[in-house]
């Protein structure tokens, strides 16, 4: 489990954005799976928003009215408020009113279910080298989590707009972008109505609620949305949270300059998208004088913006590479744009990554790291005695040397279940679990099993030899690989 500071929220000490990282958890694919079935039911609903953009194009369509209010309404803390149970109940009668379902997969709504189940029941994170459980909450960085919380609050919303228009509170439209909702109704009694309808409908989530100002403007996403009385329509320019920092990537740092003008167009194009027409020059030359601020040439960045201009004027689609030779470099100043006409000359596309940066070098070394033995594959025992034991598990290496434990609290089995038990019980010397060591991380079994064997030869820990297994490991039948392991030993050692 980590972090991300919200550095816009100084009122509430800066909290944290808390993240769990599944990559490489058993669930993590079959997760992506999941999404791909129940993601396009869920983008059929017609008070999901995209982006930004998107609402700007639907909002420029409205006819706005002088009594009117608009209202942005937020989730508080919606992953973790998400009721992981009642959300997969909620998706698996969702799927099976959609009749497209069985173009998506073959899987019946029991099988999906059972997966859903399998990703969500165990919420676990470390945190302080410690394991921790969240009941009925899914992890914030499993991707399945944020079809559950958007069906979550499909549902319920459908229920409140419905409950509204029977109570006759005037909702004119109402969209939302994960947890951020834009409102519009038609006095500030219908706000507050409505904000209550909202709460009422789930114990689990809770709306907090922002008003437009004596100004009808209102702040939501990326967007100011001012309310002009004289035209009837919305005005749109950009939003930014008082935490910015206008720092860019600076033009003499690693990166191919393809990439640093593709950030500044970048942002013009946003500028294009979301500003009204009144305020498009303002939002272009905002951005030239950041982009100068952090040393890139102004008649550099202004002939950037003429050329887009142009090309959006003349609606110009961008130039498709015929190329299907690609080779991938690292980005290195003065060096990399001569390779790269040398590679278009030999018919090859040459695109350039940035090395590392700060932070990756000084977070390298510092990655969150599971407890010892926390991973299937071949382990060794010791005793004070000298002797030690080789096995192999497909479960945690952990998990198998508390089997081993047990074993020692059943003396009756002492002599049928594993040598380290047997071993245990006639050695005046004692086993060493604290210095339990993973000598190879692996989960496929016939690898395992080799691998096994090999240490067992290596370390004499055979029968024959006077070790603690009770047999010779399996599909290694000579001992002619002796030599060469004493051999990269010593080479290892010199």
């Amino acid at each position: 489990m980590y972090g991300v500071v919200k550095a816009q929220k100084p009122e509430k000490n800066f909290p944290m954005r808390i993240v769990v990282s599944t990559i490489g958890t058993p669930t993590y694919e079959i997760s992506k799976y999941l999404v791909k079935i129940i993601q396009p039911m869920l983008n059929k609903n017609k008070t999901r928003l995209i982006n930004s953009r998107k609402f700007v194009e639907l909002a420029k369509t409205w006819s706005i009215s002088q009594s009117e209010v608009q209202i942005s309404y937020d989730v508080v803390n919606l992953y973790p408020s998400v009721p992981t149970k009642e959300a997969t109940d909620i998706i698996i009668n969702m799927l099976n009113n959609d009749p497209e379902l069985i173009s998506r997969t073959k899987l019946s709504l029991t099988e999906i279910k059972s997966l859903m189940d399998l990703c969500l029941s165990d919420c676990y994170f470390i945190y302080d080298s410690n394991v921790h459980q969240l009941e009925n909450s899914g992890p914030i960085g499993l991707a399945l989590m944020v079809v559950v919380a958007e069906a979550y609050l499909q549902h319920y919303e459908e229920k409140a707009l419905s409950i509204a228009s029977n109570r006759n509170v005037d909702v004119k439209s109402f969209y939302r972008y994960v947890d951020d909702s834009h409102c519009r109704v038609g006095s500030r009694r219908d706000a507050e109505s409505f904000l209550d309808i909202l709460n009422d409908q789930s114990k689990h989530l809770k709306y907090t609620m922002d008003i437009e100002n004596e100004e009808q403007t209102l702040n939501f996403l990326d967007v100011t949305i001012v309310n002009n009385n004289n035209t009837g329509k919305y005005e749109f320019k950009v939003y930014r949270k008082d935490a910015i920092t206008n720092v860019q990537i600076k033009p003499t740092s690693g990166h191919d300059p393809n990439i640093q003008r593709g950030i500044f167009i970048g942002f013009i194009n946003r500028a294009y998208n979301i500003c009204s027409e009144q305020n498009l020059d303002d939002e272009i030359e905002f951005l030239v004088e950041v982009f100068k601020e952090n040393g890139y040439d102004e008649r550099s960045l202004r002939k950037t913006v003429k050329e887009y201009k142009t090309k959006r004027t003349q609606n110009e689609e961008p130039k498709q590479d015929e190329t299907s030779k690609m080779v991938s470099l690292p980005w290195i100043p003065g060096l990399s744009p001569k390779l790269r006409k040398v590679f278009r000359n030999a018919g090859y596309k040459a695109v350039f990554k940035s090395g590392a940066n700060l932070r990756t070098i000084l977070t390298s070394k510092n990655k969150t790291k599971l407890p010892q033995n926390s991973h299937p594959g071949v382990y060794k025992i010791y005793c004070s005695c000298g002797k030690m034991y080789i096995g192999e598990t497909g479960c945690k290496v952990s998990t198998r040397l508390q089997q081993h434990q047990k074993d020692l609290l059943e003396k009756e089995k002492k002599k049928t279940t594993s040598g380290v038990a047997e071993h245990a019980c006639e050695c005046d010397g004692t086993v060493d679990w604290s210095k339990v060591e993973t000598i190879k991380v692996e989960n496929k079994r016939f690898e395992r099993k080799v691998r096994e064997a090999l240490d067992i030869q290596n370390n004499h820990s055979n029968p024959r030899e006077g070790g603690m297994n009770q047999d010779y490991g399996q599909y290694v039948n000579h001992t002619f690989w002796r030599p060469l392991m004493k051999h990269l030993q010593r080479k290892t050692l010199q």
